[in-house]
């Protein structure tokens, strides 16, 4: 009973399969005493068994392949059945170099009883093979112990096996939910991001939020288009930090506003002495952004001959500071932005065409202001709130007056004028009060009242209400079509129509 006992605590005690495995062959070396015994245990790969064991009292280790049918282990692997050797010398064919080198010193008279071990499913997993005299391996084959022993250690290491799979599997979840919590949040605060620096809740300024939630996700070079003031950088910026690239520098170059002769410089750098006055080395924007994002802003102004570079620069992601004879590399992202119709200046050859595809693999269009007119009094709200911060007062609000002079102008100057003209009017407002169209100087008063007498239109030369709405509704889908370059998918989305609705306006009203 004491032997049975500690027998069952030892192995209980055993955790892991490689300590199970030690521990078995060491009991049954000590239990049985054979002049050698060898454990092998199929690889992960299926294709070799690492056996572990003692012959003359001495650890050894090797490793034999499956299909190797030069030594008796893989013979009883395949057939699934125990075998009998009495000697090991011409009864056994045994033409592993190893092997047989392993089993020299065992003599003549040394046979080998081997037999697999099979899981649940009765499928062999491993072979044990015990060496000794032939009338030794006839008896012990004869007794039930050994198979006793065995059925044991087959039933420990399942259970053994599958606590692992258990756990691997609830590591594997664990890891899952930790990733989606983590994704989870992290779209938390982009969409938390988004909404504070995208101010609007129209169809166009939700749908672009989207967009860039999208274009943060991937690594494609992004487009951006849309009218001067109409917030690209504001863009740009938002896909940055959207992007995994986020704890990285964002790198912004204004194409337009650098002379052609030093664009190529202020890109990539130079070298002391590479020109006169290159009195130091000097790092450019490119490798600046190494990690992080380029944005390239207002690049349908960028020269011909620096276009063709950067095609270059962006197939290759090497570039070659002034005065350098070698290249260096830069993992960036590139956005760029543009007022310029770009296909028109590819089809008039006054930008390349490759280039225009390269920096297109992610277009992102932002309608100007006049098309989402319903966003004034929250952009309004916004722009109030941080003068108001700024200057150190409390603003009462905004008049109604004032909105809706604000709301019946068509700002040319988009959203970047809608804050100017706030910043002038709340920096003439006392604290406390409402800002109203009286704080703007006279010019700028004129400026956004000059829109007043379309507003107070008494529509007298209408003569055909329906006629009139067809008029409009068409000229209206006509704008959206030239803005969104015929994309009748992107016109219906602004719209907030569905595109069949879209499709059958456009017949009815023959637009193209």
């Amino acid at each position: 009973m004491e032997q049975a006992l500690a027998f069952a605590l030892a192995l209980t005690q055993q955790r892991d399969e490689q300590h199970l495995c030690h521990w078995w062959t060491s009991t049954l070396n000590a239990s049985f005493q054979p002049k050698g015994i060898l454990l092998g245990m199929l690889d992960v790969s299926g294709r070799q068994l690492e056996c572990t064991g003692w012959v003359k009292g001495q650890a050894v280790a090797l490793a034999l392949a499956v299909d190797d049918f030069s030594h008796p282990l893989a013979y009883v692997l395949h057939k699934a059945q125990s075998r009998t050797w009495d000697s090991l010398h011409g009864g056994a064919r045994i033409e592993h170099a190893a092997f047989r080198s392993l089993l020299a010193n065992l003599g003549q008279q040394c046979g080998l009883h081997a037999f697999p071990l099979s899981d649940g499913n009765g499928k062999p997993f491993a072979v044990l093979a015990m060496m000794d005299g032939g009338d030794v391996l006839q008896e012990w084959a004869g007794r039930p112990e050994l198979a006793q022993l065995s059925q044991v250690f087959c039933n420990q290491l399942t259970l053994i096996r599958e606590l692992g799979r258990s756990r691997r599997d609830q590591g594997v979840l664990r890891d899952s939910l930790r990733q989606m919590k983590g994704e989870g949040e992290r779209q938390r605060q982009h969409e938390k991001l988004l909404g504070d620096q995208l101010i609007g809740q129209s169809a166009v300024i939700r749908g672009l939020r989207e967009q860039i939630a999208q274009a943060g996700q991937h690594k494609l070079s992004v487009l951006i288009q849309g009218e001067t003031g109409s917030g690209k950088e504001v863009v740009a910026r938002l896909v940055h930090q959207c992007s995994d690239r986020a704890a990285k520098p964002f790198v912004a170059i204004n194409c337009a506003a650098i002379p052609e002769n030093l664009i190529e410089s202020e890109l990539f750098g130079y070298q002391k002495g590479a020109f006169s006055g290159a009195l130091a080395n000097k790092t450019g924007l490119v490798a600046q952004a190494n990690g992080g994002t380029l944005f390239l802003d207002e690049v349908g102004d960028m020269p011909a001959a620096m276009q063709a570079k950067l095609l270059r620069v962006l197939e290759t992601r090497s570039y070659r500071p002034l005065g350098s004879e070698q290249e260096c590399y830069s993992d960036f992202r590139l956005i760029a932005a543009t007022h310029q119709p770009l296909t028109r200046h590819v089809e008039e050859g006054q930008f390349r065409g490759d280039l225009y595809h390269r920096l297109c693999q992610c277009l992102l269009l932002i309608a100007p202001l006049r098309e989402h007119m319903d966003d004034i009094p929250l952009l309004c709200q916004h722009f109030m709130a941080q003068f108001s911060t700024q200057d150190g007062k409390t603003l009462a609000g905004l008049q109604r007056k004032f909105l809706a002079q604000l709301q019946s102008y068509d700002f040319p100057g988009n959203v970047r004028e809608l804050r100017n003209l706030l910043e002038v009017a709340c920096a003439h407002t006392r604290h406390g009060e409402e800002v109203g169209l009286s704080a703007l100087p006279p010019e700028l008063r004129d400026r956004v009242c000059a829109e007043l007498p379309d507003a107070l239109d008494d529509y007298n030369h209408i003569r055909d209400l329906r006629r009139a709405m067809q008029q409009y509704e068409a000229s209206v889908i006509e704008a959206r079509l030239r803005y969104f370059q015929g994309n009748r998918m992107l016109v219906a989305e602004s719209l907030n129509i569905p595109k069949r609705t879209l499709d059958h306006k456009c017949q009815k009203l023959e637009v193209n």
